[in-house]
């Protein structure tokens, strides 16, 4: 088990959201409520090389913040997806929602 631990950096105008350990349901609750603030701000890119976990509480983590982040007028896409996350990403089309860079 992977404790979750999250750092924000920021990047040209953006907010780098670098995420480690287990994105799960013991641990998505405080990181959603630091996450919806963030989305209120500048465009944000999460960082997902570091996840050892995602589940369905993850996933609707990442789901409320980019609607959060659409309604300021900000984006929020993925970046660093592992093949676990993006096969995920891709079973729920959310792939096609969230935009997925190669590059942070």
């Amino acid at each position: 088990m992977t404790p979750f631990a999250f750092t924000v950096t920021p990047v040209r105008g953006r907010l780098v959201v670098a995420l480690r350990g287990e994105l799960d349901a013991l641990s998505s609750p405080a990181f959603r409520a630091s996450l919806l603030d963030l989305a209120d701000g500048p465009d944000l890119i999460l960082d997902l090389g570091g996840l050892t976990c995602l589940d369905s509480s993850g996933i609707s983590t990442i789901i409320a913040a980019h609607q959060r982040a659409t309604r300021h007028g900000a984006v929020l896409a993925l970046t660093r997806v592992p093949p676990f996350v993006s096969r995920v990403l891709s079973l729920t089309q959310l792939d096609r929602v969230i935009p997925v860079l190669d590059v942070a």
